[in-house]
């Protein structure tokens, strides 16, 4: 058995069923079953195999004589399962992604690697990372290049790239974290790994680089690795030779990009470049070693040949894309401005009191010195922050920090409230805590961390409680900032539009927000919801949809939805109520609704800033200068690399911000990075030498990469693969072959009512209350389902139906009918041929796959073949009222079959034909790309070699003329 070749393409009889073979490697046969089970690929280790046989489908039975509707809802069903051969990207069949040009970009690159994929798409915020990644994947699925898929990413990103990959590309992925891996083990065998069990994993990158986490991953075989921000494990910046930094993020990245078990490799960053050439290099190098030259700490970035690599585009680089034509940008304009608030009497006495208290816990941590010392900055940084953002917040805070030294003077005191230096940063700085803590536990554990000996902690309960009795009285009425906005910014905000996002640091304070939007009567009117990170993914997603589908809303959220969540489709109005102390966390929330597919012309942007703070001094030093060099560079400034943190950039500045507070943060001068040491003056973001130097080390553009006439190949595609109206013909046929109910409601939706058993699955409740087969309708109601071909539904009703290819029904029987139509001109049959392609892959790797439906026209009683134009006339023919007997049709094909030898040379000669039509269609893509001079020629090289690998008739039409 094991001597048995059989070429791609070709069908087999095993294990009682038909099977399409996808490809042979030695003794192992991977192969798909044609009688649409249900079962996906397969593989097959033929020594162990009873027979494995060429195979082939029945024909068409010339006794039982079914409908027209039959035959047509059968043909749909296998037309819309095929991989197509002249679809121009495989992966826009597998996907709901309803792409613009430039995000078709990376995928061409892609194709240019051919067998080994190593790509960094480095596209600026709100283009469309995560669309253009999962196209790559699934292009390289639909070419048989991958099938295990790993996700890293930060923590809070997990939830989003699972639900990305579900509902854009019909992926199913799995969560894998320390929690999520139990409830796996109880799914799998005893000792079995989920690492190997589940094909498409998703984790955080603080999980992997774990030694044992990670040597677990490293013992798999990935088809593919993708990084989304993917800065996150850049190699941090050498001043010199003698200097050798690392993280154990690097260490992980590095050694998944050199891992021999690890094919393809994606990284995906909108900052990718953080001032430093040689941190932006080692990303290069993960992709490849030689797209580098040097040492480490002073590398020469080859661009020739790292531009393959590189997919870097500014929102000013695609709307240059899009040329002139201001209907085709795909971007609305941006109205953004600061609200400056100067702090009432109450507020500004409640801040000073304290930075007084602050002077107090720096005091209390000084003899401790090393960690104490250093975590104690960053604890009074923490409540300043606290104290800008709300009353609320920092009531709060300084309660829980007075419990929490009662609890050390009784011992009590826990090491649940336990914090390390990295963790207390990331909460100040607004960066991403890591796998342990979220941003929240992060930043309550931070505010609780106890210094200093009894004495020291007597003298500080003191000092705080005058901070606390300051606090409390700065109440609703005394509060500015909240007065601003109930009074002037939301009420502006609602004369543009009725929803509006309101983006806060804090739970405390969006608790408080909330509460008094709510309780206002100038927002009777207005619903309020609030989403953050202590909610379950399902319950966000539950109130984001109230929110989305309410008339009139605010949206209170903390950074739980900031990042990776599209809002574009809710809303085109944000307001910050405190300012972010990272720009990138600043732009990151901006850019959930002002990007692409944003359905307002104009997205209005807000920042709350109390005057005289630190607030605004960072405001005045981040966000104006970011806004500025946005403006001239394209790219904003990079910010807090390694060595990089905010008082050395306003100390740099020359920022005063008053007597106290300069004295309380003089220690933010001498801030040691994470490995110790202190670090050399601060490259300065913001000068020209940075701004040049990243730029020059970029590789902004790759516009020139173009597809000719994209657009129409993209209609041609829908219209190969299925267009929405031509699911919804077939879903409206077939739900009527199983006696279902499908009624329009009155928003233009449908009410589905799955009554048939064989529809129901796990995943499809028995009524569909709104459904749409548009993709732009669901994406803009979130309570409306969208049935396209990923949809469980659609499959599983082409499943059923192409099942009956394999029964003889009479009722349900498609496979031989017959059609009376004026348009016959002479008695025909039309067959309708499957036919399997294999195209060459050029390079050794696996072959792919490509599937047509070949219509072929015989006259009954002449010679000959009709043209398709001939037959495609006969296809679209209208019926007639007239009608034959059963047995008059019988011994029409009775009378065709006469000559079954003639009969197979047509049918030979027709699919040889497509098989030609096919190769100059792609040659002709070849040639275009070629005329282009672009470097999308040579993925081309090999899409015209195709060969025959098998055919079967799948339905015999008669037509009779009327």
């Amino acid at each position: 058995m094991s001597e048995q070749t059989f070429s791609p393409g070709t069908v087999i009889s095993a294990r009682d069923r038909l099977w399409r073979v996808d490809q042979q490697d030695g003794e192992i046969l991977t192969a798909t079953p044609i009688d649409s089970g249900g079962d996906g690929q397969q593989r097959f280790y033929l020594p162990m195999e009873d027979e494995i046989r060429r195979g082939k489908l029945d024909w068409p039975s010339r006794e039982t004589i079914g409908t027209p509707q039959a035959q047509d809802l059968l043909r749909r069903a296998h037309r819309l399962s095929m991989l197509h051969g002249t679809a121009p990207l495989l992966s826009l069949q597998r996907s709901r992604v309803i792409p613009k040009n430039f995000q078709l970009v990376p995928v061409v690159m892609a194709l240019e690697m051919r067998k080994r994929v190593r790509m960094l798409i480095a596209d600026d915020v709100g283009l469309g990372k995560t669309i253009e990644a999962g196209l790559i994947i699934t292009e390289l699925m639909a070419r048989q290049l991958a099938s295990r898929i790993l996700v890293v990413v930060p923590a809070s990103l997990r939830e989003q790239w699972r639900e990305a990959l579900d509902y854009f590309f019909h992926l199913p992925a799995r969560i894998i974290s320390t929690r999520h891996r139990r409830e796996m083990e109880r799914e799998l065998p005893a000792g079995a790994s989920p690492w190997e069990q589940f094909p498409v994993l998703i984790t955080s990158i603080d999980y992997a680089k774990q030694p044992r986490v990670k040597n677990q991953i490293l013992e798999q075989q990935w088809d593919v690795a993708l990084f989304d921000e993917a800065h996150l494990a850049a190699k941090p910046h050498e001043t010199g030779p003698n200097q050798s930094q690392t993280t154990e993020r690097w260490k992980f990245a590095q050694a998944v990009a050199r891992s021999e078990r690890i094919q393809h490799l994606l990284l995906l960053t909108a900052t990718p470049h953080n001032g430093y050439t040689d941190a932006f290099a080692s990303l290069l190098r993960l992709l490849d070693d030689r797209l580098v030259d040097g040492p480490s700490h002073d590398p020469r970035i080859r661009r020739d040949v790292a531009q393959r690599h590189v997919c870097q585009r500014r929102r000013q680089d695609v709307q240059e894309w899009f040329g002139v034509d201001a209907d085709r940008n795909p971007f609305p304009d941006r109205d953004q401005d600061e609200v400056i608030i100067p702090p009432t009497s109450y507020e500004r006495n409640a801040i000073e009191a304290v930075e007084d208290y602050g002077q107090q816990v720096l005091e209390s941590a000084r003899r401790g010195g090393g960690r104490a010392k250093n975590l104690a900055n960053w604890t009074v940084l923490h409540l300043h922050k606290r104290a800008l953002s709300s009353p609320e917040a920092l009531r709060q805070s300084l309660r829980n920090r007075k419990e929490s030294l009662r609890q050390r003077l009784q011992e009590e005191l826990g090491a649940d409230v336990s914090v390390s230096e990295d963790e207390a940063k990331a909460t100040v700085f607004d960066e991403d805590t890591g796998e342990r803590l979220d941003d929240e536990e992060a930043a309550e554990r931070t505010e609780r961390s106890v210094f200093g000996d009894v004495a020291a902690i007597e003298k500080e309960i003191e000092v705080l409680e005058e901070a606390i009795e300051q606090a409390d009285t700065v109440t609703p009425s005394r509060d500015n900032k909240l007065s601003k906005l109930l009074e002037v910014v939301l009420p502006q905000r609602f004369r543009e539009e009725d929803k509006v996002i309101v983006f806060t640091r804090y739970v405390d304070t969006l608790e408080y927000l909330a509460g008094q939007i709510g309780d206002s009567n100038r927002f009777a009117d207005t619903d309020v919801f609030t989403i953050h990170g202590s909610l379950s993914e399902g319950k966000r997603r539950e109130v984001f949809q109230d929110f989305h589908r309410s008339d009139k809303a605010v949206l209170v959220a903390t950074d739980a939805i900031s990042e990776g969540i599209n809002l574009q489709h809710a809303a085109s109005q944000v307001v910050h109520y405190e300012l972010p102390w990272n720009p990138n966390r600043l732009e990151q929330r901006n850019g959930r609704v002002d990007r692409f597919g944003q359905q307002k012309d104009t997205v209005y942007i807000r920042t709350l800033v109390m005057d005289e703070t630190l607030d605004a001094s960072i405001m005045k030093v981040l966000v104006r200068k970011a806004a500025e060099i946005r403006k001239q560079y394209g790219f904003s400034p990079p910010y807090f690399g390694e060595d990089t943190d905010i008082m050395q950039l306003l100390t740099q500045h020359d920022i005063q911000i008053g007597p106290q507070q300069l004295t309380l943060f003089e220690a933010g001068k001498e801030q040691p990075s994470s490995n110790g040491d202190v670090p050399e003056e601060l490259d300065d973001p913001f000068s020209t030498d940075t701004l040049d130097r990243i730029r020059g080390d970029s590789f902004y553009g790759q516009t020139h990469i173009h597809l000719p006439d994209i657009e129409e190949r993209l209609e041609e595609t829908k219209r190969t693969i299925g267009s929405p109206e031509q699911i919804e013909q077939f879903v409206r046929s077939g739900l009527s072959r199983f006696d279902c109910r499908i009624e329009e409601n009155d928003d233009d939706t449908f009410r589905v009512a799955l009554t048939a058993p064989e529809l129901r699955t796990a995943e499809v409740d028995q009524v569909i209350e709104r459904a749409t087969f548009d993709p732009a309708y669901g994406l803009d109601d979130p309570d409306v389902t969208v049935l396209d071909l990923g949809h469980p539904l659609v499959r599983r009703l082409v499943e059923v139906v192409k099942q009956d290819t394999f029964r003889e029904v009479k009722e349900h029987y498609g496979r031989t009918s017959y059609f009376v139509t004026e348009d016959a001109p002479e008695v025909t049959v039309v067959f309708h041929l499957l036919a399997r392609y294999a195209v060459a892959s050029g390079d050794g790797s696996p072959s792919s796959i490509l599937e047509e439906l070949v219509p072929v026209g015989v006259p009954v009683y002449r010679e000959g073949t009709l043209s398709e134009e001939q037959v495609q006339r006969l296809i679209d023919a209208d019926p007639s009222p007239q009608t034959r007997t059963d047995e008059e049709v019988r011994g029409t094909i009775d009378d065709l079959f006469e000559d079954t030898e003639g009969i197979g040379d047509h049918l030979r000669e027709a699919v040889d034909e497509r098989r030609t039509e096919i190769v100059e269609e792609r040659r002709s893509i070849q040639e275009e790309l070629a005329e282009e001079e672009t470097q999308a020629t040579a993925w081309t090289e090999s899409i015209a070699d195709i060969a025959e690998g098998s055919y079967d008739v799948l339905a015999m039409t008669v037509y009779y003329p009327a």
